[in-house]
């Protein structure tokens, strides 16, 4: 990826914000958020829910989150999603939310777990990174790299470029392609919405329907004639 100016840096993550909190209900009784960082999407989360629960493995992203939010109904969680002792609702929640978190973890693994924490008609929404490996995904740097400049230099004519969430962040390269991901979606997450996204992302939404299916009428046995 061609590295722009200091000057013209921003976050990307900062602005799949509003996508996130668009695929979430107005209010919701709990909310979980895996790979918190800093916070940022978390302090949001904590105005439209009863309770949030905020995940990350890093104890240095957990410390600065939670001194900078004033949030009561904020549980701060260090540890893997994947560990099994990690103190999350066994009752599952209404919605659950990760950026840029997903390609820290094995896909397989991760979906799968993603997909137990979410409530009978509650929703996962996903915005992740993936490793370009198609044309597609190198032709759409031609309009991602202009994009991505442009943006930058609006954001710093009105002063608000800058990266001021990045320090300390864990980082990872993605392995995972998009069609990898869309097969490991297509094969956990039954109905699930993956789209291709400018600035090297992906959103990937799913909404346990689970309920509904339980309340299909069975077919009634025909009786032999």
């Amino acid at each position: 990826m061609i590295q722009l100016p200091k000057a013209l840096l921003w976050d990307h993550n900062a602005h799949y914000h509003p996508w996130l909190l668009r695929q979430l209900p107005p209010r919701s009784a709990k909310v979980l958020d895996v790979g918190c960082g800093t916070g940022a999407l978390v302090r949001q989360l904590a105005e439209r829910a009863e309770h949030v629960d905020a995940v990350d493995r890093s104890a240095e992203m957990i410390e600065h989150a939670s001194s900078a939010s004033t949030a009561m109904n904020v549980r701060w969680l260090c540890g893997d999603l994947l560990d099994p002792e990690l103190e999350l609702d066994p009752s599952g929640y209404d919605a659950v939310t990760a950026i840029s978190s997903v390609h820290h973890m094995p896909l397989d693994l991760v979906l799968t777990r993603l997909s137990e924490l979410v409530r009978p008609g509650g929703v996962l929404a996903v915005v992740g990174h993936y490793r370009k490996a198609t044309r597609a995904d190198f032709a759409l740097d031609a309009l991602t790299l202009p994009a991505n400049a442009a943006v930058g230099a609006y954001k710093a004519a009105r002063g608000r470029a800058g990266k001021p969430h990045d320090k300390g962040m864990p980082v990872k390269d993605p392995t995972d392609t998009l069609s990898e991901i869309r097969a490991a979606a297509a094969k956990t997450l039954p109905g699930s919405v993956l789209r291709r996204r400018l600035f090297w992302r992906y959103t990937l939404l799913w909404r346990n329907l689970s309920h509904i299916a339980e309340q299909q009428p069975r077919p009634r046995p025909t009786e032999p004639g």
